[in-house]
């Protein structure tokens, strides 16, 4: 008769473990300025040259969001030829009031990330690294950087069919 208690016993275990499970994977709540920060990053954005970047005045720099995918293309100014590529995917985070931009390798975790310090409106986003300190974050650059990045407007008169006379 020792059977039924192990028996009640591990079903016992078998619910606790399966209510826990359950409960790791629902959704952590969406923080709203984040969500609102997300849709605003969709779509392309030119790296504007400023004062320090005297090497980029030969390169084009774009990078376009889809969902939670940012892709960077490079083209040489003078031929508008690409000259380079590559995708990472991204992660939007606070540390404290400051809104972080974490990247890594498609298919990675952000854990194993790089970070920066971001801020996003309509026309402008800027990209602040190497202010982030302590063990949660790594800046891909070691000192202060500011890169302004402006929205890249899409022409809609190129999409627009012209209109006929009747």
């Amino acid at each position: 008769m020792k059977q039924p208690p192990l028996v009640i016993l591990a079903a016992a275990c078998l619910i606790v473990t399966a209510a826990f499970l359950a409960h790791a994977e629902e959704p952590q709540p969406i923080d709203k300025g984040l969500a609102a920060d997300l849709k605003l990053l969709q779509g392309s954005w030119e790296l504007v040259p400023g004062d320090q970047d005297k090497d980029l005045l030969t390169i084009r720099s774009v990078k376009t969001i889809e969902g939670n995918t940012e892709t960077l293309r490079r083209y040489n100014i003078e031929t508008n030829t690409l000259t380079g590529e590559h995708s990472v995917e991204f992660k939007l985070t606070k540390s404290g009031n400051v809104h972080v931009f974490t990247f890594y390798g498609v298919g990675g975790t952000p854990e194993r990330g790089m970070s920066y310090v971001y801020k996003v409106d309509e026309e402008n986003f800027w990209d602040i690294p190497g202010l982030l300190r302590g063990d949660d974050y790594q800046n891909y650059l070691p000192k202060p950087t500011l890169w302004h990045w402006k929205r890249v407007v899409e022409d809609d008169s190129a999409s627009m069919s012209p209109a006929t006379e009747e």
